[in-house]
């Protein structure tokens, strides 16, 4: 008699097999998801490691870059990327990236000594636009190889897990096609879930491989224009350095955009990077047509290289220099349509391997000194060119020495009525005579108190100074002393000059503060609203080279100008050309009508000085009348033509008032 199989039993029997088999499909999913995430903190981990070196680059080109320019802008971006590398490194300290540091002894080890060389350099940040240049890079030098080693086994670590990894997925994939051909009979219902889990897995150890790759691309690119980074940029430069042969030479080509801001100030930050896009795409097919090894590489921000490395008879630098600067010349074509944008080139060249690692400098120095030039420029580095910067360092270390010592010391020019050749005032301006370098220009100087801020304690010290010695002079003689934008951005300056004037006891009529037009386009209202309140103390205001810059009349009706001074290079061109006496006659007209006086400045000759008595001018200043100097000779100047000044027991009372 045979058996039947009981058609309820054999549902049982299969719903119990299906339900193995679900529960299996449960925990086997569950477990993959599982090393999924532990895939994923291995790749945080390689992440964290790439960020982590990636920002100490930009930190140390960040330092660099202040190191060679002197920007407060680059002071304050390179303190920023500081504070962004100190919170990368509290990062690799938690989590996933500590369990990898833990795991080493010698890991553990090289991070602590990471931690206390950073921590090391906080004071040197502190310190940096005094700091010494060496000390610092020998710092970053010693930092650099423990990122480098952290990040290099960081990943070696990474890829031989996901190796592992791969097998184990590999291995799995074997056991799933073994199980679902025993069930295929019960799980038909199921196999889609299983093709599509054996999809899902593949997709999974492609992404992996992807991620590495795409990781090892990004350490050594941009991200938004897909150009070569200072990485990749220096690996080439070292390759030359070890391969380069006789008659072989290296070039940089240091490129900035003029009027980047512009068009960021315009369009936007998408505007800027479609820009900076399309000039991306512009050099890549400038260096292709170049000889020998090369490359376009950006720097940062509006910054770019070209690095090239040929035989010398290969190439003329200097004609492809000018090619390059004249592709710009042509409109680029962006996502947001065709923009036109100029550049400043500067560019160095190198056939020694000693000058090599040099080269990347120089061509920055020379592209400095290009922007100085002027928009468009393009300059090859000079020797001078590093004598001129280590003579700025010079005058930025001793700057603050010079202030403590009062070794800056005013001297006055005065200023005359054209008609009578009466002194009607004179002008303060600071002077610097160096022990070693001899005379500084205040043209050098000044920009870099600026730049430093140490332009805030030289103004204190001139203007206290001019209110002190202008009380030995006759009372009719008013002291005019420049401003510039640093101390009209100084929250404290009118409770300065109101100090002043109650400690020196100067009459605040007798005191002229002197700005630029540049200085008042900078934030017309803001200006406008401090100028009136120093006015409202009595205080004389006038704007200083009038006619050279702006000239904007928005700005004019903004404030109620008690003087306008007349540029210099108004003086020269009136002897030759009637349109600049055309446009002496409407600036008087102008100043006539908001009641303001009108002074000339540079007047060097009589026919000059008459020439303005002809226009109905009042006031001048010039070397036909005298140069500035010590107020010891202003006080002789005045003796010997028998003007009266101030009794010196008058002016010692008033300094102390």
């Amino acid at each position: 008699m045979k058996t039947r199989i009981n058609p309820w039993h054999l549902s049982i029997l299969c719903g119990f097999l299906i339900t193995i088999f679900l529960f299996w499909t449960y925990f086997y999913v569950s477990y993959n998801l599982k090393q999924e995430q532990v895939i994923s903190l291995e790749y945080d981990t390689v992440w964290s490691a790439t960020n982590g070196r990636i920002e100490f680059y930009k930190y140390s080109a960040s330092v660099s870059r202040y190191l060679n320019t002197g920007d407060p802008a680059d002071l304050e971006d390179a303190q920023m990327r500081y504070e962004i590398l100190l919170g990368r490194m509290e990062t690799w300290s938690s989590g996933n990236f500590s369990s990898f540091l833990n795991s080493s002894s010698s890991l553990a080890s090289d991070y602590n000594l990471l931690s206390e060389k950073l921590e090391a350099l906080s004071p040197l940040m502190q310190r940096l636009e005094h700091g010494d240049a060496e000390q610092f890079q020998s710092a970053l030098e010693q930092i650099a190889p423990i990122i480098e080693l952290i990040s290099s086994k960081s990943y070696q670590s990474s890829i031989k897990r996901f190796s592992g990894e791969r097998e184990e997925f590999r291995q799995r994939l074997l056991t799933e096609r073994r199980v679902v051909i025993g069930l295929l009979v019960l799980a038909t219902l199921l196999m889609a879930f299983v093709m599509r889990q054996n999809s899902t897995l593949t997709q999974a150890n492609a992404k992996i491989a992807g991620d590495a790759d795409k990781l090892a691309y990004m350490a050594k690119h941009d991200g938004l224009t897909k150009l070569p980074n200072r990485t990749l940029l220096d690996e080439h430069l070292t390759r030359a350095k070890t391969y380069l042969r006789t008659g072989e030479t290296v070039y940089a080509i240091a490129l900035d955009l003029d009027g980047f801001k512009a068009v960021n100030d315009t369009l936007g930050h998408g505007g800027g990077d479609a820009l900076l896009a399309a000039v991306a795409r512009r050099l890549n097919g400038f260096v292709g047509k170049l000889p020998g090894d090369g490359l376009a590489a950006r720097i940062g921000g509006d910054e770019f290289l070209v690095f090239l490395w040929c035989r010398s008879d290969q190439i003329d630098i200097e004609a492809s220099v000018q090619s390059l600067a004249a592709t710009f010349n042509t409109p680029l074509e962006t996502a947001i349509g065709s923009l036109l944008v100029g550049t400043s080139i500067g560019y160095a060249a190198a056939s020694e391997k000693d000058d090599v690692d040099y080269v990347i400098l120089n061509a920055d120095l020379a592209l400095t000194e290009a922007k100085a030039a002027g928009r468009g420029s393009a300059m090859r580095f000079a020797p001078s060119m590093r004598a001129q910067l280590e003579r700025r360092l010079q005058i930025e270390r001793e700057l603050p020495n010079a202030l403590r010592k009062r070794l800056i010391t005013p001297h006055y020019q005065l200023q005359f009525n054209l008609f009578t050749g009466e002194p009607v005032g004179m002008e303060s301006l600071a002077r610097w005579h160096h022990d070693d370098i001899g005379f500084v220009s205040p043209a050098e100087f000044i920009p870099i108190a600026e730049a430093t801020g140490d332009i805030v304690a030289l103004g204190r010290t001139m203007l206290r100074a001019a209110c002190e010695d202008v009380q030995k002079l006759p009372e009719k003689i008013k002291v005019a002393v420049n401003l510039s934008m640093i101390q009209l951005l100084n929250d404290d300056l009118v409770s300065l000059v109101a100090t002043t004037l109650q400690e020196t006891g100067l009459k605040p009529s007798r005191l002229k503060l002197e700005v630029t037009e540049s200085v008042v386009m900078h934030n017309v209202d803001a200006v406008a609203k401090l100028l009136r309140q120093l006015q409202q103390m009595g205080v004389t205001i006038a704007l200083d080279d009038f006619g050279t810059g702006y000239s904007a009349l928005s700005y004019l009706n903004n404030f109620r100008w008690d003087e306008l001074k007349i540029d210099r290079s108004f003086v020269t061109a009136c002897e030759t050309s009637q349109k600049a006496l055309n446009t002496i006659n409407v600036i008087k007209s102008l100043a006539d009508k908001m009641n303001a006086d009108l002074l000339i400045e540079g007047l060097e000759t009589q026919a000059q000085v008459e020439i303005f008595q002809s226009l109905g001018c009042m006031y001048g200043q010039g070397f036909f009348y005298n140069k500035p100097a010590p107020i010891e000779q202003v006080l002789t100047h005045f003796d010997e033509r028998g003007y009266h000044h101030a009794p010196e027991a008058a002016v010692n009372a008033g300094a102390h008032i």
